[in-house]
């Protein structure tokens, strides 16, 4: 079953993403995953009380085992500390269809 990740980034400095959209996708398809939608865009929190994020990624991959090889591959760690000098990030992971 399809497996998907939402990420959202909280930022006020977004100087760092053309190092990590130069690279980050790339890793992403290594793990068969695939960029559903990015936005850095006003994001509008319709219900609930969730923070507003500055950013958000959809990304389709073919499982969550997928997802978490992505996420602690040896090679997308340099760009986890490089998201995570300049921003916090909540990641969510979810089977479903598409």
């Amino acid at each position: 079953m399809t497996a998907h990740m939402v990420a959202m980034i909280y930022t006020d400095d977004f100087s760092w993403i053309a190092e990590y959209s130069a690279n980050v996708p790339k890793i992403v398809a290594k793990y068969g995953g695939e960029y559903a939608f990015t936005s850095a865009g006003a994001v509008t929190v319709a219900e609930g009380d969730l923070p507003v994020p500055s950013g958000v990624g959809t990304f389709n991959f073919p499982s969550c085992d997928a997802i978490m090889q992505f996420l602690n591959s040896e090679e997308y760690q340099p760009f986890i500390e490089l998201r995570n000098r300049h921003s916090k990030t909540q990641i969510l992971i979810f089977e479903g269809r598409a």
